[in-house]
């Protein structure tokens, strides 16, 4: 799924900032610029889809 950073923005506004986000286990890495109008966000883990569509997670510590 892909979004807004304004919709995601209208999503979080009704939370307090200093509450925690969590990303469901995956640890943040950073938010980067790819092209004029496209951010990804990146995980510490690699996140992916195999050739079925099915989301995969590698970890390095794993």
């Amino acid at each position: 799924m892909i979004i807004t950073v304004g919709e995601f923005r209208k999503l979080l506004e009704e939370y307090d900032d200093q509450l925690e986000l969590s990303f469901s286990g995956l640890e943040y890495h950073r938010v980067r610029a790819k092209g004029d109008k496209h951010l990804e966000v990146e995980f510490e883990e690699k996140v992916f889809k195999d050739k079925l569509g099915h989301v995969k997670v590698h970890s390095e510590k794993q």
